[in-house]
């Protein structure tokens, strides 16, 4: 994996900043069924998020502006989050910018800023937080689809992601209503197979983290991968 330095300045307040952009990545192993991927790209989620050190402006990249950003980092929510010291420093700045899409109305843009958030606090081994994270993201993704917007674009993708999203953070209700409620009919068979293992783990009151590969019978047994 190569992870190249960049120097940015912010689109909102000029200041000069040095930023990480990662390049080139090896990846061996299976993504977890939220989409993580497995390593080297896994240990470079830092890369994916930028914060301006002038105003704290968090964004994919600081040199671009989203709209309403500039009163959405000033509001009294967004700086109380940027330094909130309850969650992780990482799992903060995807957090906020969380917030930046969604005064974009960028609703799944920010639904996956919310997961990343939770993938920083798994990597901090705060289950507390990244369960909070994730609800969050949860209910993101039906505010996204309200607006028309969808998180996925494979047919039954998203319905696959939501249940994942919902069972990690303990709402198996919700998780069941979720595959009940949603066709899938159309889906390809390996989301089929996806959800179909998400029942046997709802049932089994399990909210850890699994692959897709073990979803697919090519893992043996069902274990925590960390995150």
């Amino acid at each position: 994996m190569t992870i190249d330095p960049e120097k940015k300045t912010c689109v909102l307040c000029n200041t000069e900043g040095d930023y990480y952009v990662m390049g080139s990545a090896f990846v061996a192993g299976s993504p977890d069924l939220d989409t993580r991927p497995p390593e080297t790209r896994r240990s470079a989620l830092f890369t994916e998020v930028q914060r301006c050190p002038g105003c704290g402006y968090c964004t994919a990249d600081v040199s671009e502006a989203k709209p309403g950003a500039e009163e959405m980092v000033k509001s009294p929510e967004y700086r109380r989050q940027l330094d909130d010291d309850t969650f992780p420093y990482l799992a903060n700045e995807f957090l906020c910018m969380a917030m930046v899409h969604r005064a974009a109305n960028d609703y799944a843009g920010s639904t996956w800023a919310l997961v990343r958030a939770a993938w920083a606090c798994d990597d901090e081994n705060n289950a507390a937080k990244a369960r909070t994270c994730r609800s969050k993201a949860a209910d993101m993704i039906a505010l996204a689809e309200e607006h028309g917007q969808s998180i996925a674009k494979q047919e039954g993708a998203s319905t696959a992601i939501l249940v994942e999203i919902l069972r990690r953070s303990g709402r198996r209700d919700d998780a069941r209503k979720a595959i009940a409620q949603r066709p899938h009919a159309q889906a390809e068979e390996g989301i089929v197979a996806v959800l179909r293992y998400q029942e046997r783990l709802i049932e089994q009151g399990d909210t850890d983290c699994h692959t897709m590969a073990e979803a697919f019978g090519d893992d043996d047994g069902a274990s925590d991968n960390g995150g």
